[in-house]
């Protein structure tokens, strides 16, 4: 085969002409062979090209003298057969006629038996230095090309390589553009208000555009507990993959390994050695052969990771695992942004309702602001409370109604602690058993009917502070299992939520019921009894506290007679007698009404008291008057000997006792004591 060299310039420049500017390889490879039919009798020509990721050639398109039906044609690079020689050595080979016992793969020999091909011409295909692929014709039947002829299809793949080259390159560009316009709508996606599931479907649809998957997830990583927790699944193709777990430890996972080195996990085919979790199994059954796991690094170190499969077990290239380690950043910057916002939102939303609580508890009458009591049974109880108090040990309060369980748990949250964290309070008797698991640990938005928002529960509310359960005993059976979880483990689940809330909270229960006979009677749990019975606290009625009511008279009379604008200063002997001879089965609460009434209808300085069932429950006034007199002598005789004889001064006796000065030399004279002291 002579060809003069005007044949060969115009050749060749017709071939530049003829491949320049094509947009694939297929039409560039029928350009080329119009072109070169003008000069060489071939009957196939094949443009095969470098798998650079892989090291493999692979045949990109064909072109014969009648329809050719497309095959999947690889050669390795390290192979002996031939193609891989001229790909190695960069020399041009000559096969004519093909010799029975020439190594092809499987795929080529086969193809070569098919078409009938008797020889081959490779020719390598460089740009420079720059090594493409191979040129290669074939003929059907025998031909030996002369060294003119051989280095004519040189120089023509030469001219070809330039334009393999420049589309290679485009297609480079082509492929950058669009994993930066994957980036970019991924991007837009992350900023949009799009709830959690659809929010992954749109990113996995973007993604698709540039990574081929046929499915994708994405796992978080609870730093508390350890585990994962699976927040997007998500297949392009329409796939159902419905998990029968959310949740589960990373370990034996591709994404545990990803989590644990911080580098990407990519797999081709089932390695249940390596990978050993049921999980991982279970997965592979559905027909998975490769996946890439991408740990997902924030500012905060690793939040999760994502995770793509492909049932074809086509690897992932180095190109696609770089684009999927900068979706995974910048998924990981907006998870952590869209937890910390779900963060502050919910800490908003605990304070705001902290706000609301502590306005209603000082809008609501308090009482006794401090704890006020001189006999030895109060003072057993002071001197409890200091014990207990700074040892963050539950509490069991117990005492008959009205006695002041509530004023013990906030002296103990005060001298513990926690005082400058929120003291919550819970009348278990006030609210419905149906809601009062809600109101103590809260419930998830949609969780029941009615639950049309998230709520908070009184235990996280009261975490790193104090939880006060008044009335524990009316607590529902039911309830009381989960209750004691919450107090032993420190840890809880909001109803309808399957998420683990850890909480540090002191715990002060109060009861007016014999909870001990509650768990003979099996209405109230043992377990629980004793859980909550680690450091009982008996407040003692006001019956047994007959020498604190004086001073509880007085002091209940000043708050009122001030919050009133009422200018009262002395209160009747006769009226303190009569009130601490009374039984007050009502204890503190009933004093307190008691002397409130009475400041309303004391319109002078003197406090009338104006209580029937006070009389009722008095001796005859004869006796009365004795026993009056009496206790008035030895309660003036005791103060007295207090301050030292001192009647008047702040420290004086006069003082101590409520009284003015005349006012108290007055009595001394009608009980005859100041002759004892003058």
């Amino acid at each position: 085969m002579g060809i003069p060299d005007s044949e060969v310039y115009k050749t060749l420049f017709d071939l530049s002409q003829s491949i320049a500017g094509h947009s694939d390889l297929e039409t560039l490879c029928n350009s080329l062979a119009g072109t070169l039919r003008h000069a060489v009798s071939f009957d196939f020509l094949a443009l095969v090209l470098h798998d650079a990721v892989h090291d493999r050639l692979r045949l990109h398109a064909i072109n014969a003298n009648r329809p050719y039906k497309e095959k999947e044609i690889v050669i390795s690079t390290d192979g002996d057969h031939a193609g891989a020689w001229v790909w190695r050595e960069q020399k041009p080979l000559v096969l004519s006629p093909l010799a029975p016992g020439t190594q092809w793969s499987g795929s080529i020999q086969s193809a070569i038996e098919e078409e009938g091909v008797r020889a081959l011409t490779l020719v390598p295909l460089s740009n420079g230095a720059r090594r493409l692929g191979i040129l290669g014709f074939g003929f059907t039947e025998p031909f030996t090309p002369g060294e003119e002829e051989l280095a004519f299809l040189q120089r023509v793949a030469s001219e070809v390589a330039v334009s393999v080259d420049e589309y290679l390159s485009r297609q480079a560009l082509l492929r950058e553009r669009d994993r930066m316009r994957v980036l970019f709508e991924i991007t837009n996606a992350l900023i949009s208000k799009l709830p959690m599931d659809e929010l992954f479907s749109a990113i996995s649809e973007q993604l698709n555009r540039a990574v081929a998957h046929d499915f994708a997830v994405v796992t978080l990583l609870d730093k508390a507990t350890g585990e994962i927790h699976l927040k997007g699944l998500h297949s392009p193709g329409g796939g159902q993959y419905e998990p029968d777990e959310t949740s589960g430890r990373p370990e034996g996972l591709p994404c545990g390994e990803a989590l644990a080195t911080g580098r990407p996990v990519v797999t081709q085919g089932p390695d249940f050695e390596r990978f050993p979790s049921p999980l991982y199994r279970k997965y592979s059954g559905m027909g998975f052969r490769s996946s890439c796991s991408i740990p997902m690094a924030g500012a905060n170190g690793m939040s999760g990771t994502l995770d793509l499969a492909r049932q074809s077990g086509e690897p992932f290239t180095e190109g696609e695992v770089d684009l999927l380690v900068q979706v995974a950043r910048q998924i990981a910057i907006a998870t952590e942004n869209s937890l910390a916002y779900h963060e502050l939102s919910q800490l908003k939303d605990k304070l705001a309702t902290e706000k609301l609580y502590l306005e209603d508890e000082i809008r609501s009458d308090q009482n006794m602001g401090n704890m006020i009591g001189e006999g030895p049974a109060f003072q057993a109880v002071l001197r409890g409370i200091q014990v207990v108090a700074p040892t963050d040990a539950t509490v069991l309060v117990l005492g008959e109604t009205g006695t002041g369980k509530e004023l013990v748990a906030r002296a103990l949250h005060d001298l513990s602690g926690r005082s400058k964290r929120s003291f919550i309070k819970v009348n278990c008797a006030a609210i419905p058993a149906t809601l009062l698991e809600s109101e103590l640990f809260g419930h998830e938005k949609g969780s029941f009917t009615g639950a049309f928002a998230q709520k908070i529960g009184r235990f996280e509310l009261a975490h790193q502070g104090t939880l006060f359960l008044d009335e524990v005993g009316e607590i529902p059976l039911e309830l009381q299992s989960k209750l004691l979880r919450a107090i032993q483990e420190q840890e809880l689940e909001r109803l309808g939520g399957n998420r683990t809330i850890r909480v540090d909270v002191r715990l002060i229960a109060a009861t007016n019921r014999n909870l001990k006979q509650m768990v003979d009677e099996g209405t109230f749990r043992s377990d629980l009894y004793y859980r909550l019975h680690v450091f009982p606290l008996t407040v003692p009625p006001l019956r047994e506290r007959k020498e604190d009511i004086p001073l509880l008279i007085r002091y209940f009379t000043q708050k009122h007679a001030k919050r009133m604008n009422r200018p009262i200063e002395s209160i009747p002997a006769g009226a303190i007698e009569a009130l601490t001879r009374y039984e007050w089965p009502g204890n503190i609460r009933e004093l307190q009404n008691v002397i409130e009434r009475s400041v309303i209808l004391s319109p002078a300085r003197v406090l009338q008291i104006a209580m029937p069932e006070i009389t009722k429950s008095s001796p005859p006034a004869h006796r009365a008057n004795r026993q009056e007199e009496s206790a008035e002598r030895e309660r003036i005789l005791q103060a007295l000997r207090e301050c030292d004889g001192r009647v008047s001064g702040s420290d004086g006796a006069a003082a101590r006792l409520g009284l003015r000065r005349t006012t108290l030399q007055s009595r001394m004279k009608r009980l005859n004591i100041e002759r004892l002291y003058r």
